[in-house]
């Protein structure tokens, strides 16, 4: 194992925490501004949720792609791996549009309000909630990749989740079942009693 190697309690911390934190940030506003609208002239605050939409989303799958890590076996770890990398890379990438263009974020949020096809002038400022939100979805990307290298060493449940043993088969290659034990006049509970001594 690699000194970044982490295991499932420090890699629930270094995605949870982030996605947490994010969803927090998406109700702050992330961009302000003014519309130069002859209908419009009001100051226009755009909250992050607003602004990016599908952040909110793809932190949720961040989440449950995390659990699917935790619990599931080898198959299922690898989906979910890939799927946490990129739900993760994608909120800092939606993150980080919105940070770079707020003139287009409140120029959207706006044609929005007017029910408008086209958006109209605007000017645009981005606020320190925006920036920090990039901060931790850049910290949710590092943690989802962390946690995905790391999660290939991981075993799955403990063996009392595991399904049963497989029923013994008959002489022909047929399973055999409880029932079949019950109808020869066997009690299959029995067969896992402790010896009397």
């Amino acid at each position: 194992m690699t000194a970044l190697a982490l295991d499932k309690k420090w890699a629930t911390l270094v995605v949870l925490v982030p996605a947490v934190l994010l969803l927090g940030l998406t109700t702050r506003t992330w961009a302000s501004g003014e519309s130069r609208d002859v209908l419009s002239r009001a100051v226009t605050e755009v909250s992050g949720g607003a602004a990016a939409p599908g952040v909110v989303g793809l932190c949720a799958v961040c989440v449950v792609a995390l659990l699917g890590l935790m619990t599931g076996g080898r198959v299922i770890r690898a989906i979910s791996a890939g799927v946490l990398v990129l739900a993760a890379l994608g909120a800092a990438l939606m993150t980080l549009f919105v940070a770079l263009r707020p003139v287009t974020t409140v120029a959207d949020a706006v044609a929005r309000e007017l029910a408008r096809t086209t958006a109209p002038a605007a000017t645009g400022t981005t606020t320190v909630w925006a920036w920090l939100a990039v901060a931790t979805a850049g910290l949710l990307a590092v943690g989802a990749v962390l946690t995905a290298a790391s999660s290939r060493s991981w075993a799955g449940l403990s063996g009392r989740y595991e399904r049963g043993t497989k029923p013994a088969s008959g002489p022909r290659g047929e399973v055999r079942t409880t029932w079949d034990e019950l109808s020869e006049g066997h009690d299959p509970t029995l067969r896992d009693a402790p010896d009397e001594t």
